[in-house]
């Protein structure tokens, strides 16, 4: 007979150890975005802004609703009723206006209006009165807070005036106004310290 292999005398093969795997060398930092070519790392990068400044209209977006949500801080009524009140005061006037009436329209006003009152009178409000014998009544109609400022408030006011000249009180001219009135609160109280045309009269 020929000769036998090893299996032949009753011995199993021996079997071949597999070969373990070989570990991937890690990739360096920055390998990958290096290997990119030039077009796709324009890409990437295109979309890493797009990406940012998505998140940075959202967060802007957020903010901006929430304080459009957020409940403005109530207005004083004393300010716009003083407002009202001091222009009522000022505007209404006659030829035999007492002292005792012009100081209490003195007592509403502050600043350079209160000084200028203090020196011209009804002057400050109707150029010459004084001297034309000029008297004014004025209603006012209504008044809204604008804008404020610390204690500095403005107050919108509309108003109407009977104006007569001299001796024809019987002929009033009838005139509608409207004034941005300022007004300043010296301690508790708010006084008129300016008055502005809002459109030529």
């Amino acid at each position: 007979m020929g000769a036998h292999s090893k299996t032949e005398a009753g011995q199993e093969p021996t079997p071949h150890e597999p070969t373990p795997p070989q570990p991937t060398p890690q990739a360096k930092p920055g390998y990958r975005w290096r290997n990119q070519v030039a077009a796709d790392r324009r890409f990437t990068m295109l979309w890493a802004i797009i990406a940012l400044v998505a998140v940075a209209i959202a967060a802007l977006t957020l903010t901006v609703g929430a304080q459009s949500r957020a409940e403005p801080a109530p207005e004083d009524p004393t300010a716009v009723r003083a407002a009202a009140d001091a222009i009522t005061s000022l505007m209404t006037f006659s030829p035999d206006q007492t002292a005792e009436q012009r100081e209490s329209v003195a007592n509403q006003l502050t600043g350079i209006l209160a000084a200028d009152y203090a020196a011209r009178g009804p002057d400050v409000v109707f150029p010459n009165a004084v001297a034309s014998k000029v008297s004014m009544k004025t209603t006012v109609s209504s008044a809204a807070p604008g804008s404020r400022h610390d204690e500095l408030m403005t107050v919108l006011v509309f108003a109407t005036q009977e104006v007569t000249v001299g001796q024809a009180q019987d002929y009033p001219t009838r005139i509608g106004i409207a004034r941005w009135a300022t007004v300043t609160k010296i301690g508790d109280v708010w006084r008129l310290s300016r008055l502005q045309n809002v459109s030529p009269q």
